[in-house]
């Protein structure tokens, strides 16, 4: 009588786990590169959708609009956020840094973006001293004051990385 055995051998388990302990090996730190990469292009789209944001705001509505946000670094409640503010024209003062958000007939600010919230490991002008950071907007969405935190924005990833975001004096927004 023919006996025939089905399974595998203990060799061929062995060999099967050491390939995929190596194909493991390989894989993970690629793909935890990539999902890094992908958090910090991510953030640094949203901060250029924010800027283009604001400019088209100032040209839209005649008025003048900023992102205003505080570093890494600073040593504030709000480090490592940023928002949108407005005014309907230079004679009327930017709303405080801290202000809740609000919408009156000459002022506009809007909620808080926390990179340390949607984009973990993102952090903005980690390296930089000054609390804090902003671009502004004319009513035709000409840069007229760009702080030297924003010359160019530093935007990094805790564990590597690092892209820049720079405003050109006419508004245009680059990424180096």
């Amino acid at each position: 009588m023919e006996r025939s055995e089905r399974g595998y051998t203990l060799v061929e388990i062995l060999v099967a786990t050491v390939m995929l302990a190596i194909i493991a090996g390989i894989a993970i730190p690629s793909f935890l590169a990539f999902t890094q990469r992908s958090k910090l292009d991510a953030a640094v789209r949203q901060i250029v959708e924010d800027v283009r944001e604001a400019r088209s705001r100032a040209s839209l509505r005649g008025w003048q609009y900023r992102i205003y946000g505080f570093n890494y670094g600073a040593a504030s409640a709000y480090k490592n956020q940023y928002r949108l503010m407005g005014r309907s024209s230079s004679a009327i003062a930017w709303p405080a840094d801290a202000a809740t958000p609000f919408e009156t007939a000459t002022q506009v600010v809007g909620m808080w973006n926390d990179m340390s919230t949607a984009y973990p490991g993102v952090r903005i002008n980690p390296t930089d001293g000054t609390p804090h950071f902003w671009v502004a907007f004319d009513a035709r969405g000409v840069a007229i004051d760009v702080d030297d935190s924003f010359r160019p924005l530093q935007v990094t990833h805790q564990t590597g990385g690092t892209k820049s975001v720079s405003v050109t004096t006419a508004g245009g927004v680059r990424i180096q």
